[in-house]
This record gives structure tokens, C-alpha cells and sequence, in this order.
């Protein structure tokens, strides 16, 4: 059973109860909770000035901005779909999401609106295009805005109505829209805070990953349940994310562990004061024991890892803070590699081929699907590919997993990031794990490459910390003392960056290109 609430209904609740609080805000700008309730009536307003209706889809293209927040909002009051674009993707890679999901509308941010001119051109269902401020070339959201009344919309919104297309990542190729309600993106929001996340109406959220990572839900909301601040940070690096913290005394705050790396190798790190921090939230990828260390290191006991999906919204699995267990037997330090266990409301399995679940402690690995309110409805207009995926209720995730004898789970692979190798399967989290534990090391990507003689050979694509120096054979016998032999990488590559996702998660497809040009390991 759902709450019955939805977005708006939370815009207007914190506008009633918290008017003059600070809700969002962005450098100096910034708006209460009366102000954002007011704009956000205009702005919904505004929408359906334009023909637009109930289940027609607005895109938005904009880095981090405080409208990011706004534009939920107020789509969420006139029943329009929002559809996050990755501002990250080519402009042909966005050109065919739209032509996909079809969206009447697009708003576009600063810098964004030569890429908009192009997408204008060749989707044909556009027919408006709102520029925000610093967007010049098109119509003014701000005038938008002020051309519309402030009282609320006439329009019918249930907990069941589609809210947000949440894009999968494109890791393994063309993105998906995850089509969520109201009533999944709230429910996900609780789910976060049924797990001890402890935000308080003074409390300070920052959103430094993209707002189109999750968008819409517990990822960049989760604070608005309670009606604490949300406080946005542009565009990421560990410096501006280390300052805003010590400035603004933020309590919660969300990352991907390629961010958390930046963070805790930044020469200035403890320069800064962090001690803020209540709540670290962080998800997308695994996290490596040793990065997890020291992170602790320097935030204190206030991590915590997860694992889930566009398509799940919420986490499926956690990691507690009881359960991060640093000094001790083996069989408690190295809950510190898994993914934990399920989320609060949440059922995860994993399941071999046949479809029963794999047996605790024997190393046996299968699928991790889960089970939930949050999980989507689907994929919009993909009937085949909605059906392989969403199955009696279940989430196939395509995520490789393991379960330990007390009932952790560990994410092991994608099913196309596994390396097969004379025969057997590598699973290249696990050899990453160890590569990533090296002193000199910064990220560590693990692929397949072909091999005449074994199908495939594992290399290592590493990126050092900074005036590091490592060498291929001393990563390869760093590997040697700690893994099987067959599990070792036959080659090192020393590389200044990994390819990244707009979520900041490693593009394994696009190292694995180089090496696959033609076959089917491309992908």
C-alpha cells in the first residue's frame, strides 16, 4: 500500500507546516518552501499554457541547477512526464532517446542550447523549447514563470500516475526509460529513511551527483521529506565538494565511489572541516574494502554503501553501519566487499539459470533480482524488453551475485562484464577489488580481451593516484600473491582516465571496444 502522497502533495505539506524555510538553493540564490510551492503552481501553469497535458513528456537538458528541483515539482503538479536528459551523451545518443520517448517539450540550461538547436531540428515532436536562465536563445522559463498565477492547478494526480523516465545507465549500450509513479518515488524516500538516515528540518542535503541519476526520487529528494534544505553543487570536484560541505554544514550528502576516490585522494582533504556529516550515502558501483577504510578515515562512522538500479529507484541492498566491520575474524571483514543486505520493503534473491535460489556460503553465483514497491512499471514502449526483464513481479537486474553464509550479498559482475577465460569465469569486481587495494592505485577497470589460445585474457586498465608510479609487473605480481593464477590480469594498462557515464560509472564497453571491434564481446 502506497501513502497516497504525491510530489506536489509534498511541495504543498513543507509549505504549510515550514513557509519560510529555506528550501532550495543553489550558490547565493535561494527559495522557502512558500516561494517554491508558489513558483511551481506558476510553472505548472505555465506548462499547460503551452498544450500540454496530462502524460505528455517534457525533457529537460541542464547540468545541476536549483530548477532542476523546481521542474520535478512542477511537473509533478500538472501530470506532464519528466524526462532527465545526460548531458554527458553525444548529441546523436540524445537525438535517439527523444525520438524514443517523445517528449512535446524541452527545457534547456546554460551552455546546453547549441546541442538544443540540433535535437530541435531533428525530433520531430518538439514543439516547444524553454530556455532557463543563462539560455538566451529560447523562451524564458522565468517568464514563463511570471506570465501565470500562483494558485494551484486544476489537475487530478493519483499516487499511480506516471511521474519521472528514469534512464538506465547505458553501461552495457542504448539507455532504457524506467517508466516510475508518484507513489514508487515517495515510497523510495521513506525507504531511505527507514534505514536510519536521521534528516531533520534543519538538516542540509547536497546534490553533487547529476540530477538525472535517479531522477526525481530518494537520490536527489530524499531531504524534501522532511523538509530539509537541498543544496546544489554545480559541477563536481572534490574541492568545490569538500568546501560546500564545511560552508553550508551539511548532514547528508550522496556519491559514486569514483567521486569518493577524488574526495579522499584530494592532497587537501583534512585541511577541511567534515565533521557535518551525519549521512553518506553512496551506490552505483561497488565500493572496495580499502576505499571504504578510508573514507572512514576521514568522515567517521556515517557510510553507507548500497546497491541499486534506475529501474529498482530505491536501494535494493545496504550495507549497515553495524555490519562494516573493520578488525575481527574474516568472516565479519569482509562483509566490507559486499553490497549487504536487502533495503527496508525490499526482497532480493539471487537465482541461477534455472530460476532457484543459489545455496548461502558456496561461492554458487546467479542473478540478483529484486522485488518491491519501488521497482518501475516498466519500459516505456519496450513491451519485449520490459517483459525479459520485469517477470512476475521480480526485477532481473542482469547483476552477478554471490551469498555468504550469513545472508550478505556480494555483486560480483554484469553478466557482459564477465570475463571467460580458458573455460572458466572470471568475474572482474573480484580482480578489481584486489587491484584497487594497491597504495599507487586510483581506479581500476577489469576487461576481456581476445586471446587466441584462452578465448579471453584479462587486462587491467589503471589510473594512479597522483606522483604514483607503478609498474605492469608489479601490479600482476601484486595480483599473483593474492588471487589465483588464472584470476591474475595477463596485461596492465596505465591510463590517465577511465571513460565515465554520466553518473560517473566506468564504461567498460567503451575500453572494450578498442580490443572487440566487429565481435559480440564489443558490447
Amino acid at each position: 500500500m502506497g501513502s497516497g502522497m504525491t510530489i506536489g502533495d509534498l511541495v504543498r505539506t513543507n509549505a504549510m507546516y515550514y513557509p519560510d524555510q529555506v528550501a532550495i538553493q543553489e550558490g547565493e540564490k535561494q527559495f522557502t518552501w512558500r516561494e517554491v510551492d508558489l513558483r511551481t503552481n506558476q510553472l505548472a501553469h505555465g506548462l499547460l499554457s503551452l498544450g500540454l497535458q496530462k502524460g505528455d513528456r517534457l525533457a529537460i537538458l541542464t547540468p545541476n541547477t536549483l530548477h532542476y528541483w523546481e521542474l520535478f515539482f512542477g511537473l509533478a503538479k500538472s501530470g506532464v512526464i519528466g524526462v532527465p536528459l545526460n548531458v554527458r551523451l553525444h548529441p546523436q545518443e540524445l537525438i535517439d532517446y527523444l525520438n524514443y520517448t517523445r517528449p512535446r517539450a524541452l527545457v534547456v540550461g546554460a551552455g546546453m542550447y547549441e546541442v538544443a538547436r540540433r535535437i530541435r531540428a531533428e525530433v520531430p515532436t518538439l514543439e516547444h523549447v524553454i530556455g532557463l536562465p543563462g539560455c538566451p536563445e529560447y523562451a524564458g522559463y522565468e517568464e514563463l514563470l511570471a506570465a501565470h498565477p500562483t494558485d494551484p492547478v486544476p489537475v487530478e494526480i493519483s499516487e499511480d500516475d506516471l511521474y519521472v523516465f528514469a534512464a538506465t545507465s547505458g553501461t552495457t549500450g542504448t539507455p532504457k526509460a524506467a517508466m516510475h509513479t508518484h507513489r514508487g518515488a515517495v515510497q523510495a524516500m521513506h525507504t531511505y529513511l527507514a534505514e536510519g538516515m536521521d534528516v531533520r528540518p534543519r538538516d542540509c542535503a547536497l546534490q553533487v551527483i547529476p540530477m538525472y541519476f535517479n531522477p526525481g526520487g530518494p537520490a536527489s529528494m530524499f531531504q524534501f521529506l522532511k523538509a530539509a534544505k537541498g543544496v546544489i553543487l554545480g559541477e563536481f570536484s572534490p574541492e568545490a565538494f569538500l568546501k560546500a560541505v564545511q560552508e553550508h554544514r551539511v548532514t547528508h550528502t550522496i556519491v559514486v565511489p569514483t567521486m569518493l576516490s577524488m574526495i579522499v585522494n584530494h592532497p587537501d582533504v583534512e585541511k577541511y572541516d567534515v565533521s557535518s556529516i551525519k549521512m553518506l550515502h553512496t551506490g552505483g558501483s561497488p565500493v572496495p574494502a580499502s576505499l571504504l577504510s578510508r573514507v572512514r578515515e576521514i568522515f567517521g562512522d556515517v557510510v553507507f554503501p548500497a546497491y541499486g538500479l534506475a529501474e529498482s529507484y530505491s536501494c535494493g541492498l545496504i550495507l549497515k553501519r553495524e555490519d562494516q566491520v573493520t578488525e575481527g575474524p574474516e568472516r565479519l571483514t569482509r562483509r566490507l566487499n559486499s553490497a549487504g543486505k536487502p533495503h527496508a520493503g525490499m526482497q532480493v534473491r539471487v537465482v541461477n539459470e534455472d530460476g532457484r535460489d543459489v545455496s548461502w556460503g558456496t561461492g554458487e553465483a546467479g542473478e540478483i533480482i529484486i522485488k518491491g514497491a519501488t521497482i518501475a512499471e516498466g519500459y516505456w514502449d519496450m513491451p519485449e524488453e520490459t517483459a525479459q526483464t520485469f517477470r512476475d513481479g521480480w526485477l532481473y537486474t542482469g547483476d552477478i551475485g554471490v551469498i555468504d553464509e550469513d545472508g550478505f550479498i556480494y555483486v560480483v559482475d554484469r553478466k557482459k562484464d564477465m570475463i571467460i577465460t580458458g573455460g572458466i569465469n572470471v568475474f572482474s569486481v573480484e580482480v578489481e577489488r584486489v587491484i584497487s587495494a594497491h597504495p599507487a592505485v586510483m581506479m581500476v577497470a577489469v576487461i576481456g580481451v581476445p586471446d587466441e589460445t584462452w578465448g579471453e585474457a584479462i587486462m587491467a586498465c589503471v589510473v594512479l593516484k597522483p606522483g604514483a608510479i607503478a609498474t605492469e609487473e608489479e601490479i600482476i605480481n601484486w595480483c599473483r600473491e593474492r588471487l589465483a593464477s588464472y584470476k591474475k590480469p595477463r596485461y596492465v594498462k596505465f591510463v590517465d582516465s577511465l571513460p565515465m557515464s554520466g553518473t560517473n560509472k566506468i564504461l567498460k564497453r567503451e575500453l572494450r571496444k578498442m580490443f572487440w571491434a566487429g565481435r559480440e564481446k564489443a558490447v
